[in-house]
């Protein structure tokens, strides 16, 4: 019991230095002062990811700055009502292309075919939720 007690407290520990190095400086890169956690797509989709690319710690260090710069222009762009359909398809996927750039040197050959898959799977549901409004 006071091993896992023990555990538990050092993995806390771990967590919290964690949190507290690198909150600043995501912070400093996304020129968000305190809005770096208050992001929850790019959290969604950081644990998404990180289940099924099997992440190291390093890898989402490195990929959490990238989708939280992805998320906002994602949701600004399905909020424009000024875009038709196609043009926010061509939009998003500009978006994803530019997302995908960066994460290639970051995540190993499987890795990145697996992340292929799953945008490819992503943009299938876009396009059924298109046809069906």
């Amino acid at each position: 019991m006071q091993k896992n007690m023990l555990k538990l407290a050092v993995i806390v520990f771990c967590l919290a230095g964690v949190v507290t190095v690198s909150a600043p400086r995501m912070m400093a890169q996304e020129g968000m002062s305190g809005m770096a956690g208050s992001n929850p797509e790019a959290m969604q989709k950081l644990e998404a990811m990180s289940a099924k690319l099997k992440l190291t710690p390093a890898q989402k260090k490195e990929v959490l700055p990238i989708l939280m710069q992805e998320a906002p222009k994602m949701k600004e762009l399905k909020a424009n009502t000024s875009l038709g359909p196609m043009q926010k398809a061509m939009q998003m996927r500009q978006i994803a292309d530019d997302t995908d750039t960066k994460m290639k040197p970051i995540l190993n050959p499987s890795q990145y075919q697996t992340w292929q898959q799953m945008r490819t799977q992503e943009r299938e549901q876009m396009m059924q939720k298109m046809e069906n409004k």
